[in-house]
């Protein structure tokens, strides 16, 4: 199977393709070599993007009795997930590689219907937080998501080069979808993941697009659309479609992302703006962290997956 998130190392197999026990002894190996704080951290992170909050767990709780005093403070020190999932977590998923980059965790909640949300993550491949973190907030809820990694793989910068198009791999990624019964509703992006999002959701009619910390980046390039033009906007006046429902949650005093949303609104005109009062942060997620508000959040972006219409004004005020 291919790799979901690519690794910092390419001549590595990607831990995440190894059973729990196998990935432990490897990250033990870090341990006992101090000199390997480097790779320990850049491992972990890497796991907290590509594993499900159950299977992190049952790692750290692996580690936790495997290792010694000195290798816990360790973990701790460059895992800041280490004590919350150390514990246990009630979000169980299934994972499963779509394709390169792209992952699909399905909820194990029993529901009659079961929302689907497509995710473009930012160039760290995470959702702002490490995707194990997401998974957990959405735990309680019974819907799909898949993650896509916006640094790497298929839509890695948009870098397609097995369909050709953005819209040649959205077709792929929806008929692997729909081969499992899963039809989204929603797409969400985090920082560069939200182009991707809103685009996917332009090609997608009757589909929405939520958008944290919007920039916008040309496709197959790693340069801000600002520094472009024009000429590489995929949404114009000549779009002969529907245009999707999009939110978009921003710093209101975040220069850059203040920017980007004006671009969306000239692009999408009915687009709904949340700038965050006294937030001069790029991820919305802090934020909506510090002030208790990401529950709230998540609530609404469920609801959004199922097909609703929301105002989020009300939580992120």
């Amino acid at each position: 199977m291919s790799n979901a998130h690519a690794p910092r190392d390419a001549a590595r197999q990607p831990l995440f393709e190894l059973a729990i026990d196998e990935i432990a002894v490897k990250l033990l190996d870090h341990l006992v070599d101090r000199r390997a704080g480097t790779r320990l951290r850049d491992d972990l992170a890497d796991l907290g993007n590509a594993l499900s909050p159950h299977e992190l767990s049952a790692l750290y709780q692996f580690l936790d009795a495997t290792t010694t005093d000195d290798g816990r403070a360790q973990i701790a020190g460059v895992a800041p997930m280490w004590s919350q999932l150390l514990n246990g977590t009630g979000a169980t998923f299934s994972r499963e590689t779509l394709f390169d980059g792209s992952t699909l965790f399905r909820s194990e909640v029993a529901a009659p219907v079961r929302p689907a949300l497509v995710c473009f993550t930012s160039r760290q491949n995470g959702m702002f937080m490490p995707n194990c973190r997401f998974l957990e907030l959405l735990g309680k809820y019974p819907v799909d998501v898949v993650i896509n990694a916006t640094q790497s793989g298929t839509f890695g910068l948009w870098n397609l080069q097995d369909s050709g198009s953005f819209a040649g791999s959205l077709r792929q990624l929806k008929a692997a979808l729909a081969e499992r019964g899963i039809v989204p509703r929603a797409y969400a992006g985090a920082s560069a993941g939200c182009g991707p999002a809103v685009y996917a959701a332009t090609l997608d009619p009757g589909t929405s697009a939520v958008l944290f910390g919007l920039r916008f980046f040309v496709p197959g390039r790693n340069i801000p659309l600002s520094e472009a033009g024009p000429a590489f906007e995929p949404i114009c006046d000549c779009w002969p479609g529907p245009l999707p429902r999009t939110y978009n949650i921003f710093g209101a005093l975040q220069g850059v992302d203040v920017e980007n949303n004006s671009r969306l609104q000239r692009l999408l005109p009915e687009a709904k703006s949340y700038p965050m009062p006294n937030d001069d942060k790029h991820s919305p997620m802090v934020t909506l962290t510090a002030r208790r508000k990401m529950r709230g959040v998540i609530d609404l972006l469920v609801r959004v997956a199922a097909g609703d219409t929301v105002d989020f004004s009300m939580v992120v005020q």
